[in-house]
């Protein structure tokens, strides 16, 4: 069961953790932007826990994606 699921978020679709990166990323902006107006604060603060989760995803998915590279590189060497 893992290695068809790694193979298929891995090898499949390595761009789906750089989309989630791109959100996380967006929103942490869209959030620091949401501090400068006090009423916006609670949306802000979302924005931040959503845009950091995003990034977190995102930048853990990449280091899987490179991890299945190399030790494919490995194993075929």
């Amino acid at each position: 069961m893992l290695p068809r699921l790694e193979r298929y978020l891995l090898q499949d679709f390595p761009f789906i953790h750089l989309i989630i990166g791109g959100f996380g990323n967006t929103a942490f902006l869209i959030g620091s932007v949401c501090f400068l107006f006090p009423s916006l604060e609670r949306i802000a603060l979302w924005l931040f826990v959503l845009g950091s989760l995003g990034m977190f995803v995102g930048s853990l998915g990449e280091v899987f994606v490179r991890h299945a590279r190399k030790s494919r590189r490995r194993t075929q060497s």
